[in-house]
């Protein structure tokens, strides 16, 4: 095949790797659609960057079409930034697919991993979306596994059947029947393992008898990035939350930026706050802007108990850059895109769990949930239930709500923690401890959902022992690169 009609096949089949995810959701196509990106970029590290780049620019620039809402500059170089880690995986294959193709399905899997987990540092602070687990929503038994070592156990899982694909497509006789076999058998043995996992790590389901039943008010907000009356917003939530004051309710959930009047400045809102709280007889997590000068503010879920009051509070930690604040402010302010950020909000240091009725919740703001590592770090410290609070009003009637309550999914199925993911405009949601969506309610609309959740007891072995894959992927992934390295000589390919 010439290396122009590779490259087209890599930009179709990042293309349909991203059809894997929310809302086409049809996963299947994670299982192979990076076979393509193994067979042709094999033997050469420099066609494999070539090659990892095309497919990152088909499977993310179709991903994330969304971002264009805000501007077709800020999509291009998003997507060209998370296209080179793609082609930094198909450098690294190129040059470890040298190797006897029985070690593919230990490194592919290793660098696929080791290149996600380098995507949710840099740049600037990291973007996780994209990440393999969130595609497989559909197949809890198959999120299941992502309790061992986190959602990138799927990954892993994912790439290794891929590589089988690979393997079969360059074989021949009986070894093409032997990769497809294996893996027919590893998609089987995930299955299996949804059994076999649960009894090891405990005979019961991890959960208490402690029953909190829980309303997610959805009090909906404009699409776009429109600029719109804060006062009513507030005025819907309130009302909304004063029709449950009949169900019986242990806590009600006000999505991310359901107040954008600061509560402790403006009387008014203050009351309309506490009047839902006394309203329902619970306490309330409320996610507010709270005014911190002229020119910074905080996102923040404030704590407001039965009686009305605002017990505590909790500051969003990991801030989405160029969405809530702009780095290095003074280099990129000349940008028009810009304007729409007019101030920057300023991260909290405290990444503390809410306590309600003597459970400790896990609270998280949008952006926060997308990374496993800070909901973990949470469950760890004691946490029975993660409450998501987001507002993706932003990005109108796209894939972004959905492919963000499948990061919720993944968070729940991981930590083995129920999810309630409120969205200030839809999807909101209630997630189970195996990642399984119950009612969920529809974009842009005003609307309540309630359900009785039943509380972790016990804990995943990833949220017991934490980072332990990632970092073992990279290990394995430079060990794979050395010994390959030192191995063949530059631009062989096995046979």
């Amino acid at each position: 095949m010439t290396r122009g009609w590779s490259l087209v096949v890599c930009i179709c089949s990042g293309i349909l790797l991203s059809f894997a995810f929310p809302e086409p959701s049809v996963a299947p196509l994670a299982w192979i659609a990076i076979a393509p990106l193994l067979v042709l970029a094999r033997g050469s590290a420099r066609k494999g960057f070539a090659l990892g780049v095309a497919f990152g620019l088909g499977f993310f620039g179709s991903l994330l079409i969304w971002v264009s809402v805000v501007g077709w500059v800020a999509w291009a170089v998003l997507v060209v930034m998370e296209a080179l880690y793609i082609g930094a995986f198909g450098a690294a294959w190129g040059l470890i697919s040298r190797l006897d193709r029985r070690w593919w399905v230990l490194f592919a899997p290793a660098l696929w991993v080791a290149c996600e987990t380098l995507r949710e540092v840099a740049p600037v602070v990291g973007f996780p979306w994209g990440q393999l687990a969130q595609s497989q929503g559909v197949f809890p038994w198959l999120l299941d596994i992502s309790q061992v070592g986190g959602g990138k156990t799927v990954s892993f899982v994912l790439l290794a059947v891929n590589v089988m694909v690979a393997s079969a497509w360059l074989s021949r006789g009986v070894a093409r029947v032997v990769w497809a076999a294996g893996g027919a058998a590893m998609i089987a043995a995930m299955v299996l393992l949804t059994y076999v996992i649960p009894q090891i790590d405990g005979d019961a389901p991890p959960h208490s008898s402690e029953i909190l039943r829980v309303a997610i008010v959805q009090g909906n907000a404009s699409p776009g990035v429109l600029v719109e009356d804060e006062r009513a917003r507030v005025e819907r939530h309130m009302r909304l939350t004063q029709q449950l004051a009949d169900d019986h309710i242990d806590l009600v959930v006000w999505p991310e930026s359901a107040v954008g009047i600061d509560p402790f400045l403006d009387a008014d809102v203050k009351n309309m706050v506490s009047n839902a709280a006394r309203s329902v007889g619970a306490p309330m997590i409320v996610g507010a802007n709270i005014e911190d000068g002229p020119d910074h503010y905080k996102v923040e879920a404030l704590l407001v108990d039965a009686q009305g009051n605002i017990i505590d509070e909790y500051q969003k930690t990991h801030l989405v850059p160029f969405g809530e604040y702009v780095p290095a402010r003074d280099a990129f302010g000349w940008i028009p895109m810009l304007d729409q950020i007019p101030r920057d909000a300023v991260a909290g240091h405290d990444p503390n769990n809410l306590e309600v009725g003597g459970h400790e919740i896990a609270t998280v703001i949008s952006f926060e949930g997308d990374f496993g590592h800070i909901v973990r770090d949470r469950v760890a410290d004691g946490a029975g239930l993660i409450v998501v609070a987001t507002n993706t009003s932003t990005w109108k009637h796209s894939w972004a709500s959905a492919q963000h309550l499948a990061m919720s999914q993944v968070r729940a199925a991981e930590t083995r923690v129920p999810v309630v993911h409120a969205a200030l405009s839809g999807i909101s949601g209630f997630v189970s401890f195996q990642g399984l969506v119950g009612n969920t309610t529809e974009l842009y609309t005003e609307d309540t959902l309630v359900a009785d959740i039943s509380t972790a007891a016990d804990i995943s072995i990833y949220a017991r022992t934490g980072e332990w894959l990632p970092w073992s992927c990279i290990v394995i992934s430079l060990v794979g690169m050395l010994y390959a390295f030192r191995r063949r000589p530059t631009g062989t390919v096995p046979a």
